[in-house]
């Protein structure tokens, strides 16, 4: 089984308004992720809670991080939990631009030891646009214990993951009113 985890939690503090809720070629962030993580995956988790009206099913369930708001490694840890049947998981940032490019390079890239992430235009990888083999990200939250909450870069470090280099278009997210605007994203409360 391949699943997904989509990082839906945060409060969107830069951005000044829900991020994931903007909306790009008419339809809000969050949404275009999960279905552009649904063209791989069989089961998405959103790490995160469940938008107003949003219609549950089709393979997709919300769990909220522990601690509440405790970043990326608390969602990614909190939804790899509803994963367990998962032998690789996609792991995709609730903000990104254009889900399905990212999406559409990891499906196709050759897998390292732990997984395949994307890589930005200056060479670093990008941990929260990646497929990775689920004994891997098993074991790495195995070892976080108690303290789930901490940097991704230092969660990810110890994976041997492949790279794909990807252009800024495809790893761009969408986490200030500037990128908004680079990216398109409509922002209602902001009258941009």
């Amino acid at each position: 089984m391949r699943g997904a985890i989509v990082l839906g939690g945060g409060r969107s503090s830069r951005m000044g308004t829900d991020k994931l809720a903007l909306l790009l070629d008419g339809r809000p962030l969050l949404a275009r992720v999960v279905d552009a993580a649904l063209t791989w995956a069989d089961a998405v988790v959103v790490a995160g809670d469940q938008p107003e009206g949003w219609s549950s099913g089709d393979g997709v369930t919300f769990r909220r991080e522990d601690p509440p708001f405790g970043g990326p490694v608390a969602g990614i840890a909190a939804a790899f939990a509803e994963l367990t049947a998962a032998d690789e998981v996609l792991i995709l940032a609730g903000d990104l631009a254009s889900p399905g490019a990212a999406v559409a390079l990891l499906a196709a890239a050759e897998v390292g030891s732990d997984g395949v992430v994307l890589e930005d235009d200056d060479g670093w990888p990008q941990y929260l646009a990646g497929r990775y083999r689920a004994a891997a990200l098993a074991t790495l939250v195995d070892a976080l214990a108690a303290d789930p909450v901490g940097a991704v870069h230092r969660f990810m470090r110890p994976l041997d993951v492949a790279r794909v280099r990807a252009p800024e278009a495809t790893t761009r997210d969408v986490d200030t009113p500037e990128a908004a605007r680079a990216a398109g994203a409509k922002l209602p409360q902001l009258g941009v």
